[in-house]
């Protein structure tokens, strides 16, 4: 073998020799060997047991409180609206001050005065929606103090269907505590200075379609001129969950909660009828000037519902069977979301409940004529006419009758407790089964009351009254009650729902309202 001298030969030879002749094998000792996975998390079982603990105490406190779809809805985000149940509806305000008691007795004035200076003796249920006295309005009608403007009304009357108002104001003391008026996602909460103010809007899927109770849509509640909103955007909400206070933010002469309830197919949300543009292409002084006129009416009724009826109609769960697609509206096209049908158990609550009632009237009602009875072999008196004593009333609110004179007294032989003498009506009440099937006449029994809820046999009532629907569409037999038609304070009216909508019965003047009749195959 030749060796060359040059630098880079040698060098090269010489790492060939060290290589050959160094001979090192790096061995170990111990071999090191991987635990097996199983192994390891014995090793770690006390970590593992207490992160399953923390989990389930969050995933158990969150259905506990909240429920199971407000759990999915955490976890899937904003594709779980078929999680989010529909359970009814409640109005979106519960009390309201008695604006005449306040003001006599404590001087009390909405725009001066909150919702905590209002004596807590003074707040009654908020009265129900009367589109008929809602003409009145404020100076004629106490349905007028609450209810200031009506749906697609205007600031000038108040009154339903004269403007292009989309909602309804309730005149209310700032801080007065708002609730959703049923389940349903936050789905947005702004501050329009110029117009709705503080405002929250509400997403409720799976609710019955207004327009066909059978079938489900979404619809938008929206509750605007807040003081504060107590909810975030994304938040789930449950049926009467209090979600903000009322105020005078944004465009409002006083303080009121603005409720509106927009379509699933409105452009945007809440909706408005109108724009600044339109104002001026209309040559309209503002916005007052152009709700007056009714600019944009004809989209109220398109993108709107009427947000204080479809909660007094109160839509039961097992009407809905199939839905509509939240983009269709109103279309007769099914969409994707599950269909919510009727569930035995229920359907057969629902018809014990209905049952009790009927049983529970018919005793309350015999033993109101075993009474009347008893009092007429015992105790001979004068008998005026059924309906036949007139004498001035005065309507304090849609279910109460006070009389300005006193009723006329009835000589009697003897005082007795239960005698048949004229009594004063100070309500009424309207009984059905609660349910119709459109195949036919439903029987309706409307009765007149006193002061304490008894049927009052020889009342002292002078007017003629007559039935109406507060929502839905139907006929009566006969529309106006005479004092011929009344028996011992009762009346039977046949009763022809028209359609598959939900029946809400009005007996007016006296302002009574029925339970809604819900259609049932």
């Amino acid at each position: 073998m030749k060796i060359f001298y040059n630098n880079s030969n040698k060098q090269t030879l010489m790492t060939k020799t060290r290589s050959a002749k160094v001979r090192f094998k790096n061995t170990p000792l111990y071999r090191r060997r991987e635990p097996h996975a199983l192994r390891f998390l014995a090793e770690r079982g006390s970590f593992w047991f207490a992160s399953f603990s923390v989990m389930a105490f969050l995933v158990g406190n969150m259905v506990g409180q909240h429920g199971w779809y407000v759990f999915w809805r955490s976890v899937w985000g904003e594709g779980t609206d078929q999680y989010i149940a529909y359970t009814g509806v409640v109005t979106p305000i519960d009390k309201v001050p008695d604006y005449v008691r306040w003001a006599k007795q404590y001087g009390g004035d909405p725009h001066l005065h909150t919702y905590k200076q209002v004596p807590q003796d003074l707040l009654v249920p908020l009265p129900p929606y009367d589109a008929a006295l809602q003409h009145a309005h404020l100076e004629e009608s106490d349905i007028g103090q609450v209810y200031s403007v009506g749906h697609n009304g205007s600031y000038r009357t108040g009154g339903d269907n004269d403007g292009s108002h989309p909602g309804v104001d309730i005149r209310v003391p700032i801080g007065t505590p708002v609730r959703s008026i049923a389940n349903g996602v936050v789905d947005s909460v702004k501050d329009d200075t110029g117009g709705f103010g503080i405002v929250v809007v509400v997403r409720h899927p799976n609710a019955p379609d207004p327009d066909n109770p059978r079938r489900i849509t979404t619809l938008y509640s929206v509750y605007a001129h807040l003081s504060a909103a107590l909810v975030d955007e994304g938040m789930v909400v449950q049926k009467g969950d209090r979600i903000a206070l009322s105020g005078d933010t944004g465009f409002a002469s006083g303080p009121h909660l603005h409720f509106q309830m927009d379509r699933s197919d409105a452009p945007w949300h809440p909706y408005w009828p109108f724009s600044t543009a339109d104002i001026r292409g209309a040559g309209l002084g503002g916005t007052a000037a152009a709700v007056n006129a009714g600019l944009g009416a004809d989209n109220v009724r398109l993108y709107t519902v009427h947000p204080m009826l479809y909660v007094q109609s109160n839509p039961s769960p097992r009407t809905v069977v199939a839905s509509s697609d939240a983009g269709q509206g109103a279309s007769s096209s099914r969409s994707s979301v599950p269909s919510v049908r009727r569930s035995p158990a229920p359907t057969l609550a629902n018809r014990i409940t209905r049952l009790q009632d009927r049983v529970s009237d018919r005793a309350a009602s015999r033993l109101s004529r075993q009474r009347f009875a008893t009092a007429n072999r015992s105790t001979p008196v004068a008998q005026p006419n059924v309906l036949g004593t007139a004498q001035e009333v005065t309507v304090t609110n849609r279910n109460t009758v006070v009389s300005t004179d006193v009723a006329p007294v009835v000589p009697v032989v003897e005082p007795a407790p239960e005698q048949p003498e004229s009594r004063a009506v100070h309500a009424a009440s309207i009984r059905h089964d609660g349910a119709f099937s459109g195949r036919g006449w439903e029987t309706v029994t409307v009765s007149l009351l006193d002061a304490d809820g008894n049927v009052v046999s020889n009342p002292a009532w002078g007017k003629d009254l007559y039935l109406r629907t507060a929502y839905g569409d139907a006929e009566f037999r006969p529309v106006v009650l005479k004092a011929s038609d009344f028996t011992k304070g009762e009346a039977t009216v046949q009763m022809l729902p028209r359609g598959r909508r939900t029946v809400v019965i009005q007996l007016q003047p006296l302002g009574a309202i029925a339970k809604p009749m819900v259609y049932s195959e």
